[in-house]
């Protein structure tokens, strides 16, 4: 099997607010409580082709965000590595790591937020590669100019400032910004989240066309499964910090194995659905400083048994290119809603992943 351009191995990311020494001496002597520790990553693994766009799905607070940020080397894994091309990028040095940094690039939520307001779209755009030596001296203005053409945006516009755009149009400056450096893999981080239904599909249109034209490798991040069906390769669904099914789109719209996943995939507006009352996964999604032993999502689920709430379920291999990490998942292909929850029983320690 050929290396996959990115390898997600076993990362682990626990946030801990930091402490001063007479908190630390509190600490030790008893008169002070340990900061609590946020869990948004647990043992996460997965890997990106070459040219593939994988869609990251779940909810907000399950580490979507925050497994971009590792993956594109904002954030250092507590454990595990992010492995680029085979090399760990954690170990990288110099000219090496200059090259990672640049040839993966993060396209924000926000585009107001994430565009310096102080900043001409000249110098938004082209501030990397100029700094970088990636132009030629006087060479930056027609860049820009280019680039804006690539991503839609008229040149003529170029000595303009962020708030003088609509806001597809400052999340193109942020694609051009992005695609400013030459990268051959882009982390969409919940990158239509903030812009109009018909802005989006703008949006997702351009970034379909972008893939094509600059071979492009995408971790597409998104709570919205209708726009991951539409753009992606394959499908990971994460929930309070772990991967719970991982299959291509085809397999996990059509045979969803993990219970969360089927509760997501319910809850999809279609023409053919009129008259069917929508809701939102029942429950909430728990504290990532405390999350439930076992299975994370057992609090929620209808199919949800004793060990369910006890032990961990491997992430197994259920068809092939289809992993799910739940109890229920045996590799039958019977989906989990064709089963009565009030006659679940313990299963053998055949169906136990």
């Amino acid at each position: 099997m050929t290396t996959p351009m990115i390898r997600v191995d076993h990362v682990t990311k626990e946030f801990r607010r930091s402490t001063d020494i007479a908190e630390r001496l509190a600490i030790r002597a008893g008169l002070a409580e340990t900061p609590p520790v946020v869990h948004a990553l647990d043992d996460v693994s997965l890997s990106i082709a070459k040219g593939e766009v994988v869609g990251l799905v779940g909810e907000s607070g399950c580490g979507k965000s925050t497994l971009g940020r590792v993956v594109a080397g904002m954030l250092p894994a507590t454990s595990g590595a992010v492995l680029r091309d085979g090399q760990d990028i954690a170990t990288l040095k110099g000219r090496a790591a200059k090259a990672n940094r640049l040839a993966t690039q993060i396209i924000f939520q926000d585009p107001m937020s994430s565009l310096n307001p102080r900043k001409k779209v000249v110098d938004i755009i082209g501030e990397a590669p100029r700094l970088h030596g990636l132009l030629p001296r006087g060479g930056m203005r027609a860049e820009v100019e280019r680039l804006m053409g690539l991503v839609g945006l008229d040149p003529a516009m170029v000595n303009r400032y962020p708030h003088q755009f609509s806001g597809g149009q400052r999340q193109r400056i942020g694609i051009a910004r992005a695609l400013a450096v030459n990268p051959d893999f882009l982390i969409c981080d919940e990158s239509i989240a903030a812009l109009d239904v018909s802005i989006q599909a703008q949006v997702i249109n351009l970034l379909v066309r972008l893939r094509k034209e600059l071979s492009l490798t995408l971790l597409f991040i998104s709570h919205d499964l209708s726009v991951v069906r539409y753009i992606s390769d394959r499908v990971v669904i994460m929930y309070l910090g772990r991967v719970v099914e991982s299959a291509p789109t085809a397999a996990i719209f059509d045979t969803p194995r993990h219970p969360y996943t089927q509760a997501l995939l319910d809850e999809i507006p279609r023409i053919d659905r009129r008259g069917h009352r929508f809701s939102t996964v029942k429950g909430e999604i728990p504290s990532p400083v405390n999350p439930p032993e076992g299975c994370h999502f057992h609090p929620r689920c209808p199919f949800a048994m004793d060990i369910c709430r006890r032990q961990r379920p491997a992430l197994v291999t259920a068809a092939e290119g289809h992993t799910v990490a739940c109890h229920l998942g045996d590799g039958t292909g019977r989906l989990l809603q064709d089963q009565d929850p009030t006659t679940q029983q313990e299963p053998t320690q055949q169906g136990v992943s």
